[in-house]
């Protein structure tokens, strides 16, 4: 009786199926069948795992087979699980759901992920699949070994990426009864970001490390920002892993701008010592934690810059002192300051006017320049020059008089001044009086220039100047504290000074101080006396009416000898500087 082909077939795929079955019992993997009846009509499926032994090493994955096999032309979605995992060690599957052809099978990709504390030993996994209340299952046989296999490591587990620019991190792979080769990889790069490896794949050998420079290059259109990266080794069925940050920031750099003047204008004078000075300022930019040195470029014969500092480290204020010798050409250049360091370099442009020493519009102290005729619309420039040495109470009284006509009277420090920039302005009174409080005690040689302009003729014109009788007139006890001390935000900065050697009380004394910060009005300022009493200097942009830098105390309800501190607070956001200079001067009228 011939037998129908329909029937032949099924026979057939009846015996593919117990063929699978009798595979996987060799393999270690055993078949469950009797966890729940099949349901009515819809067939029933078995499981096995291929291979049913898998081994690898900790700090690694291994992968194996899960084989869904169609009984009575089963074709519904089986879920699949995993238990008896031991700690540290995860199972997942690619895919979760498998739903087998009728009569036929399916596979999905078991991935057993192994962490480091994981003992070495055999574990019985579990696999199980589920449709309904129809549930099967089977076995495998994991075996961690504790030494085969490869490491990988690296450095840290953060990293900095400058945009425009590349960087470079060594990915070490240590073999360890291992001879295969290793394939490294980068996942999470962000836009414009690109790796690439020196060496890929890697051969550690049995026992051996070899390290792979992992470069990391980002574009300048790349975003700011942190990226989570992984690097991977894989090895057949081995893959490691590690966790990176990557930061993507800009490159780390500096700025300079000259304190308390809009433009870097200075003017010395030939043979005249220190007669030009400068106040600059470094400000850090993203990060920036590298020395700046200071030097000069373009300056003319004769003509000679001291910095001090030479060098800030990371960043803060410097002066400059001039000196021009007798045979330093007279006029006006064009230098630099240039500021050096290990990654940028950067110029502040500077206008230098070397004046002659003998000058036939200079001033004399407080004698009066007389008998001078302009049209209207005419200028006379003329130039006093203070000398080195203290003046605590430093001042210059600039008058004019315009004879028969009308004209403005112009005053500035340093440079000739025009009709926009000028310290002081008077436009016909007599005795104008001009406060200079940027540095109260000017030790060094000051030049201020004065301009006359003639608004309609003048005819018999007068201008004299003349600076304060408080000019090295007194006897006095000063001391100082030169260090510098940095004024962070949210911070409490306290400069002491130590006086010794006066006698009695305080007295009248004379504060005077030197700061750099880009927002004064951020910060309270205080002078603690030795028995901790405080003096309010200034208060933000409140407290005393003139919050100047230099003031004069009532300090005779105290001991002038012990330590006398200035408190800076900055109690407010945004902004960092630095306390450079201050004297406490008890000055004596006996």
């Amino acid at each position: 009786m011939a037998v129908p082909l329909r029937r032949l077939r099924a026979i057939a795929q009846h015996a593919c199926v117990l063929a699978l079955l009798a595979l996987a019992a060799a393999t270690g993997a055993h078949a469950q069948t009797n966890a729940a009846p099949a349901a009515t009509g819809i067939g029933d499926f078995s499981l096995g795992i291929d291979p049913g032994n898998v081994a690898t090493s900790r700090e690694s994955s291994v992968f194996a087979y899960v084989v869904v096999t169609s009984i009575d032309r089963f074709s519904r979605p089986a879920a699949l699980s995993a238990s008896g995992l031991p700690a540290g060690v995860t199972a997942s599957f690619s895919p979760a759901t498998i739903s087998p052809p009728p009569s036929g099978h399916a596979r999905s990709r078991l991935t057993l992920a192994i962490g480091a504390g994981v003992p070495a030993g055999t574990y019985p996994i579990t696999v199980t699949g589920k449709y309904d209340t129809l549930v099967r299952s089977t076995t495998a046989n994991l075996t961690v070994t504790a030494d085969a296999g490869f490491k990988l490591s690296i450095a840290g587990t953060q990293h900095i990426t400058y945009l425009g620019r590349s960087s470079q991190l060594p990915v070490t792979v240590a073999g360890n009864a291992f001879n295969e080769p290793v394939t490294l990889g980068v996942s999470g790069l962000p836009a414009g970001v690109t790796a690439t490896f020196g060496i890929n794949p890697v051969n550690p050998g049995a026992k051996a490390a070899v390290n792979s420079t992992l470069t990391l290059k980002a574009s300048a259109q790349a975003a700011q920002g942190k990226y989570p990266l992984t690097i991977t080794g894989t090895s057949g069925a081995i893959t490691r892993s590690l966790p990176l940050d990557l930061y993507v920031n800009p490159v780390p750099d500096f700025t300079m701008w000259t304190v308390g003047r809009s433009r870097a204008l200075v003017a010395v004078t030939q043979q005249a010592g220190i007669s030009g000075w400068l106040e600059i300022n470094a400000r850090p930019l993203h990060g920036w934690n590298q020395p700046i040195a200071f030097s000069m470029e373009g300056l003319p014969p004769g003509v000679v810059a001291r910095f001090s500092p030479e060098v800030v480290n990371p960043y803060g204020p410097t002066s400059i002192a001039f000196t021009a010798s007798a045979d330093a050409p007279v006029g006006t250049y064009e230098a630099n300051i240039v500021g050096t360091a290990a990654s940028a370099t950067h110029r502040l442009p500077v206008q230098l006017t070397v004046l002659p020493y003998i000058d036939p519009n200079r001033l004399a102290n407080d004698l009066t320049r007389v008998g001078m005729n302009l049209k209207a619309g005419e200028s006379l420039v003329f130039n006093l020059m203070k000398p080195e040495g203290a003046a605590p109470g430093f001042y210059l009284n600039t008058q004019f008089g315009p004879g028969t006509g009308a004209g403005t009277l112009y005053v500035r420090e340093g440079a000739p001044p025009t009709d926009t920039e000028y310290h002081c302005r008077t436009s016909g009174v007599w005795s104008t009086f001009c406060r200079v409080d940027r540095d109260p005690q000017a030790d060094f040689p000051v030049t201020y220039f004065l301009r006359l302009k003639a608004r309609t003729d003048m005819t018999g014109a007068s201008v004299m100047a003349t600076y304060g009788d408080h000019y090295d007139a007194r006897p006095h006890a000063v001391f100082a504290n030169p260090a510098d001390y940095l004024i962070n935000d949210n911070s409490v900065v306290e400069s002491p000074l130590t006086v010794a050697g006066v006698n009695g009380n305080g007295g009248t004394a004379r504060l005077v101080y030197r700061l750099n910060h880009p927002y004064r009005t951020d910060l309270k300022l205080e002078l603690i006396a030795p028995d901790g009493k405080a003096y309010l200097l200034r208060d933000h942009s409140n407290g005393p009416i003139n919050p100047s830098v230099e003031q004069t105390l009532d300090l005779t309800d105290k001991v002038a000898n012990g330590v006398w501190k200035l408190r800076v607070t900055d109690d407010v956001p945004g902004g960092s500087g630095t306390l450079l200079h201050w004297t406490l001067d008890f000055f004596r009228r006996d």
